[in-house]
């Protein structure tokens, strides 16, 4: 049916009021699983350390002769290591005009900046204390600045590594958390998660959970059709409807049982994260910090209001052997 001749449309009018909904929708993930679950401790100083130990090898000789005359055994001194901490800042800086006018989904636009940078700056500290980077002291007057050592940095006893690949971990000589040096990259297989699995149980390691990202967590869970895995059997309940099982969430391996917990923030830095599955014992690693997070208010400098957020913070591996990681593995897609 044609339109009236002359119809007077939205098109035609100058004076509609926007509609502009009342609300901001983000969806940009948030969560931190890793920073949720080592906890916090104080430092205070910026290069903290500690104290490691171990067992000697048990000794299938240790047999004495009656009336026996002593030598004694070297001891064996404790190891010491550190990590160092970095300082890390989200910046905002936004004009007094933008903050009086009337606006849209927030009364104050800094406030709601403020909400954002703080979950972003945990955001970067979840994958910075995951990453393979390397300590560093930094240098003065600003030539090079304080770096944490990542998690996957420490991971030497107990990293199984793609072709090529070398470890890491607290150099003694240097001080340093030195970077795992990357090898070729292979599919996670539930092979490489039992050998990781037990060589870290061997090392007296008793991890509970399975850190990895999204991706590798879909590959994670077709290790249920694994010929040596247990059938899962569910019952439908009369007439209601049946579920679809397919997905694990929880791993029994002969050295104890894992929560499977995927990181959506491993995916959203890349392959450089995504490419390992940690095994981690909560209680054997914690976030060290100097300065927790903070609002900072920088002197007003012009017509505009300024915020920083910052901490300094390090990572505290308190045994990295108690820990593991299949290192070089597809994170992002099956080739990547």
């Amino acid at each position: 049916m044609p339109q009236v001749s002359n119809t007077f449309e939205t098109y035609d009018a100058v004076g509609n009021r926007e509609t502009l909904a009342d609300r901001i929708y983000m969806i940009t993930p948030e969560e931190t699983p890793f920073l949720s679950m080592i906890g916090k401790t104080d430092v205070d100083g910026v290069h903290p350390e500690w104290q490691t130990d171990t067992l000697a090898t048990p000794d299938t000789a240790n047999n004495q002769p009656e009336g026996n005359d002593w030598s004694f055994q070297a001891i064996t001194p404790t190891t010491r290591v550190g990590n160092y901490c970095q300082i890390s800042d989200k910046r905002i800086v936004v004009s007094n005009t933008q903050e009086v006018v009337s606006k849209a989904g927030r009364k104050s636009e800094m406030a709601r900046e403020i909400a954002k940078k703080g979950q972003e700056l945990k955001t970067d500290m979840e994958v910075i204390l995951l990453s393979n980077q390397a300590s560093s002291a930094g240098s003065g007057n600003a030539a090079s600045n304080r770096l944490s050592g990542g998690f996957r940095a420490w991971l030497s006893s107990n990293d199984s590594l793609g072709a090529g690949g070398a470890s890491g971990g607290f150099n003694a000589g240097t001080g340093i958390v030195d970077a795992a040096t990357n090898g070729t990259q292979r599919a996670l297989t539930k092979a490489l998660l039992d050998t990781t699995i037990q060589a870290t149980y061997i090392s007296g390691g008793n991890p509970t959970t399975l850190l990895l990202s999204p991706y590798a967590k879909t590959v994670f869970s077709t290790f249920m059709s694994d010929a040596n895995v247990a059938q899962q059997r569910f019952a439908a309940k009369g007439s209601s409807q049946t579920t679809i099982v397919a997905a694990a969430d929880m791993y029994l391996s002969d050295f104890g049982t894992l929560t499977v917990v995927p990181d959506r923030q491993m995916a959203r830095a890349g392959a450089t994260i995504a490419r390992n599955a940690f095994l981690v014992d909560p209680s054997m690693v914690q976030l060290g910090t100097l300065r927790d997070i903070a609002k900072r208010d920088p002197a007003e400098t012009g017509d505009a209001k300024k915020k920083v957020l910052n901490v300094e913070y390090t990572l505290v591996v308190k045994n990295e052997a108690a820990h593991g990681v299949v290192a070089d593995i597809f994170g992002m897609t099956a080739s990547s």
